[in-house]
Protein backbone atom coordinates (compact mmCIF):
# COMPACT_ATOMS: atom_id res chain seq x y z
CA UNK A 1 0.00 0.00 0.00
CA UNK A 2 3.10 2.43 1.24
CA UNK A 3 4.65 1.25 -2.23
CA UNK A 4 2.14 2.16 -4.04
CA UNK A 5 1.77 5.84 -2.97
CA UNK A 6 5.17 6.05 -3.09
CA UNK A 7 5.12 4.73 -6.71
CA UNK A 8 2.78 7.11 -7.85
CA UNK A 9 4.61 9.95 -6.03
CA UNK A 10 7.68 9.12 -8.16
CA UNK A 11 6.12 9.16 -11.57
CA UNK A 12 4.90 12.43 -10.48
CA UNK A 13 8.37 13.76 -9.77
CA UNK A 14 9.66 12.73 -12.80
CA UNK A 15 6.60 14.80 -14.66
CA UNK A 16 5.85 11.11 -16.45
CA UNK A 17 2.19 9.21 -16.66
CA UNK A 18 1.91 5.82 -14.55
CA UNK A 19 0.09 3.38 -16.12
CA UNK A 20 -0.76 2.62 -19.82
CA UNK A 21 2.90 2.43 -21.65
CA UNK A 22 4.93 -0.05 -23.28
CA UNK A 23 8.05 -1.85 -21.49
CA UNK A 24 10.43 0.70 -23.69
CA UNK A 25 8.55 3.32 -22.14
CA UNK A 26 8.76 1.84 -18.49
CA UNK A 27 12.47 1.52 -19.36
CA UNK A 28 13.52 4.65 -20.59
CA UNK A 29 11.87 6.07 -17.47
CA UNK A 30 13.93 3.84 -14.91
CA UNK A 31 16.83 5.01 -16.80
CA UNK A 32 16.03 8.65 -16.07
CA UNK A 33 15.74 8.04 -12.65
CA UNK A 34 18.09 9.88 -10.01
CA UNK A 35 19.60 8.27 -7.41
CA UNK A 36 17.39 6.89 -4.40
CA UNK A 37 18.08 9.36 -1.49
CA UNK A 38 17.31 12.22 -4.05
CA UNK A 39 13.63 10.13 -5.02
CA UNK A 40 13.36 9.55 -1.05
CA UNK A 41 13.65 13.36 -0.04
CA UNK A 42 11.64 14.07 -3.08
CA UNK A 43 8.89 11.83 -2.28
CA UNK A 44 8.94 13.19 1.55
CA UNK A 45 8.78 16.55 0.35
CA UNK A 46 5.54 15.71 -1.25
CA UNK A 47 4.40 14.46 1.36
CA UNK A 48 4.96 16.97 3.62
CA UNK A 49 3.20 19.61 1.11
CA UNK A 50 0.24 17.18 1.06
CA UNK A 51 -0.20 17.22 4.49
CA UNK A 52 0.26 20.79 4.81
CA UNK A 53 -2.52 21.79 2.78
CA UNK A 54 -4.63 19.28 4.31
CA UNK A 55 -5.62 17.39 0.92
CA UNK A 56 -4.29 13.92 2.19
CA UNK A 57 -6.72 11.05 1.27
CA UNK A 58 -7.40 8.34 3.87
CA UNK A 59 -5.81 4.94 2.78
CA UNK A 60 -8.37 2.37 2.10
CA UNK A 61 -7.17 -1.12 3.38
CA UNK A 62 -8.81 -4.36 2.39
CA UNK A 63 -8.39 -7.64 1.97
CA UNK A 64 -9.85 -10.94 0.35
CA UNK A 65 -12.41 -12.45 3.33
CA UNK A 66 -12.44 -9.28 5.80
CA UNK A 67 -16.27 -7.89 5.63
CA UNK A 68 -15.25 -4.28 6.76
CA UNK A 69 -12.19 -2.06 4.92
CA UNK A 70 -10.06 -0.48 7.21
CA UNK A 71 -8.70 3.43 6.79
CA UNK A 72 -4.71 4.49 7.83
CA UNK A 73 -4.44 8.26 8.13
CA UNK A 74 -1.89 9.39 4.81
CA UNK A 75 1.51 9.09 5.80
CA UNK A 76 3.61 12.55 6.55
CA UNK A 77 6.82 10.38 5.06
CA UNK A 78 7.85 7.29 4.32
CA UNK A 79 11.33 5.39 4.80
CA UNK A 80 13.97 4.80 2.02
CA UNK A 81 13.44 1.04 2.50
CA UNK A 82 9.69 1.68 1.40
CA UNK A 83 10.85 3.82 -2.09
CA UNK A 84 13.45 0.75 -2.87
CA UNK A 85 10.89 -1.76 -2.09
CA UNK A 86 8.42 0.01 -4.64
CA UNK A 87 10.52 0.33 -7.23
CA UNK A 88 11.89 -3.06 -7.02
CA UNK A 89 8.17 -4.56 -6.80
CA UNK A 90 7.74 -2.45 -9.99
CA UNK A 91 10.58 -3.41 -11.88
CA UNK A 92 11.95 0.08 -12.57
CA UNK A 93 14.74 -0.87 -10.02
CA UNK A 94 16.58 -4.73 -9.57
CA UNK A 95 17.81 -6.00 -6.34
CA UNK A 96 20.91 -5.87 -4.81
CA UNK A 97 22.46 -7.81 -2.67
CA UNK A 98 23.72 -6.84 0.65
CA UNK A 99 27.60 -6.38 0.57
CA UNK A 100 29.20 -8.54 3.20
CA UNK A 101 31.54 -7.43 5.50
CA UNK A 102 35.03 -8.66 4.96
CA UNK A 103 35.85 -10.57 8.45
CA UNK A 104 38.36 -8.86 10.59
CA UNK A 105 41.93 -9.68 11.27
Amino acid sequence: MLEDTALSLIFELMKERRYNRTTEEYAAIAAKLPPIKVLHGGVNDRLKQIAEIRAAPRLCHFQAREQHASFKAFPASISLEVVRSALVKSGMRTKQERRSRAPSV
